[in-house]
């Protein structure tokens, strides 16, 4: 039986001179803590084997503590700051210093016609498509537009749209809900889904994760509004190409961790067994290695 991954979810420590963390109002001030013990047994009960940690910024000091405690369970993703630019040297310094497999960007600095030449980030690009590493993809249309232009350039570079392929501007919309949980007021479908399937159906080596489904929905648990979303992200990736994940601790409270991971279930119940587990944890492990 393939293994069950959590494919995109936070841990992190209290902000500290030893672990340092952009602190978010509300949802994640100066002294919440996620540790990795809690979402363990949350795993556990849940019966997942492996989960994929993001930090909430850039600082990977908590991450690195959580790969070397746990190195069978995790697999972790950096965040990349466009606004504090590592650069390609920042970038190697951190994969020495912590077992990244890829990075998250929220875009990629990209103006309405810019091409890969343009981008102060594209050298970043280059080494992660020569050292394998995987894309996390958050960004507006124009982030994508200029994303599709890079992956003519850099073909074997593999990304990862986050959250259902929605394309927010996350620092300007996002808002905060009832629960402490983003939230996003946007029309369903959203009118990037067609730009995201022609990314799909363009690039082999882009993917989907089906997580998310709390911060876009209008409608409570089990997120019927989104659910014909989730058939036409299957029709554009296929299952090999979609991962799902729980985006913890958002979701702890509502709708619970095996509520959220259910979701998929409930969207799509005319999946095969292959095509399920496939989404369950058989793409995240051909991403990532644990």
């Amino acid at each position: 039986m393939t293994k069950v991954v959590d494919g995109h979810l936070h841990l992190f420590r209290g902000e500290s001179a030893q672990y340092p963390r952009t602190v978010y109002p509300v949802m994640a001030e100066a002294d919440r803590e996620e540790l990795a013990e809690k979402l363990l047994a949350q795993m556990a009960a849940a019966g997942v084997d492996h989960a994929i940690v993001v930090p909430l910024s850039r600082h990977d000091d908590y991450l690195r503590d959580v790969l070397r405690q746990h190195p069978s369970r995790f697999a972790g993703v950096g965040v990349y700051d466009l606004e504090a630019p590592d650069g390609v040297d920042g970038v190697k310094r951190r994969l020495g210093a912590c077992d990244l497999q890829g990075l998250r960007f929220f875009g990629i600095g990209a103006k309405p016609g810019s091409q890969p030449e343009d981008l102060a980030v594209l050298p970043v690009l280059e080494l992660m498509a020569e050292r394998g590493l995987v894309m996390w993809f958050y960004g507006d249309e124009d982030q994508v537009r200029a994303l599709d232009l890079v992956l003519r350039r850099l073909p074997s570079l593999r990304v990862v749209m986050n959250h259902l392929g929605f394309l927010p501007d996350i620092h300007a919309e996002m808002q905060v809900d009832e629960f402490v949980r983003p939230h996003f007021d946007v029309d369903l479908p959203p009118a990037g889904l067609p730009l995201v399937e022609r990314l799909a159906a363009e690039h082999e080596h882009v993917y989907v994760h089906f997580s998310g489904h709390y911060a876009f929905t209008k409608r409570p648990y089990p997120y019927d509004d989104l659910a014909d979303v989730a058939v036409r992200l299957r029709a554009a990736f296929g299952a090999h190409r979609m991962v799902m994940a729980s985006d913890w601790p958002w979701i702890e409270v509502e709708p619970g961790y095996r509520q959220v991971l259910e979701v998929v279930d409930r969207h799509l119940p005319n999946l095969t067994v292959e095509e399920r587990s496939m989404i369950r944890g058989g793409t995240a492990l051909r991403l990532f290695r644990f």
